[in-house]
């Protein structure tokens, strides 16, 4: 992807989650497998970092930039669950990813 493309991306964004989501896997590389599991506890604010597992079960610490961190805060503060995981599911808008090819 050339930089236009990720600024179309961001400019497509219909939601927080999205635009989070969005900046989560762009600045950390996650993949979406990874993203999933990660819970709010698994960030750490002062690093701008997060521990995700990754394939083989083996843990590794990722880290994200500070606009990223930016977006994260606002999609938590809008949340209005007390679910533990970093992305949940917001059925006001359409899922980004549906099921996963095998």
């Amino acid at each position: 992807m050339i930089e236009e493309d990720i600024i179309h991306l961001k400019i497509s964004c219909q939601s927080l989650r999205e635009r989070a989501l969005l900046e989560f896997l762009y600045s950390t590389g996650c993949r979406v497998g990874e993203v999933e599991n990660i819970n709010i506890e698994d960030l750490n604010w002062e690093n701008c970092s997060a521990t995700v597992n990754g394939k083989g079960s083996k843990q590794r610490e990722v880290y994200f930039t500070t606009v990223c961190k930016v977006w994260l805060k606002k999609y938590l503060t809008s949340r209005e669950d007390s679910c533990k995981a970093l992305f949940v599911t917001d059925f006001r808008n359409p899922p980004l990813f549906n099921e996963r090819a095998g």
